[in-house]
């Protein structure tokens, strides 16, 4: 695409002749032509991705695509799509705000660590849960691993256990 632009270019072809006639956008011709457009794409995308916008969007999309696996079961064949919600990073910071807590522990939540917090489907996948914004909950990332595939009663009792086993053997 970008030789063809070219050429068309130096045959002093106008971006909306190009347009036209390669059937392609107007930011792909600038991308190939303007004066330092793959720097500015470059920078501008490498900005966004560190924005809490684009951590959001990277892990947005990551809970979108969640497949169902039976846990017990886990064969290729057992896996399923669930179906996908529409909802934006926008919607998410409207749910949660700028300082979210994490829904298990109470903790802080910092939105520009992404390595610190995950997003959790409160009903598992497995256990019917889906992809939508209500079941969605932001979560740190030590309590999401040790949940796991438990919804949140399962889990608080198993914490139960964890407490009284260690009290009994502390005493």
């Amino acid at each position: 695409m970008k030789e063809k632009i070219l050429k068309l270019r130096l045959e002093g072809k106008t971006y909306d002749e190009i347009k036209k006639e390669l059937g392609c956008s107007k930011s792909t011709i600038s991308y190939h032509c303007g004066e330092g457009q793959k720097e500015k794409t470059h920078k501008r995308s490498k900005k966004y991705r560190k924005s809490v916008k684009g951590i959001l969007c990277n892990k947005l999309h990551d809970f979108l695509i969640r497949k169902s696996r039976d846990f017990r079961n886990s064969t290729k064949g057992s896996e399923r799509r669930v179906t996908t919600h529409k909802f934006t990073v926008g919607d998410i910071l409207n749910k949660f705000g700028e300082e979210p807590k994490c829904y298990l522990t109470g903790d802080n939540i910092n939105l520009y660590d992404p390595g610190s917090y995950q997003f959790d489907h409160i009903v598992p996948v497995c256990k019917g849960g889906d992809n939508s914004l209500d079941n969605l909950g932001l979560v740190i990332k030590d309590a999401n691993l040790s949940k796991f595939h438990m919804t949140v009663e399962e889990y608080v009792e198993l914490c139960k256990k964890v407490i009284n086993n260690f009290e009994k053997i502390n005493t």
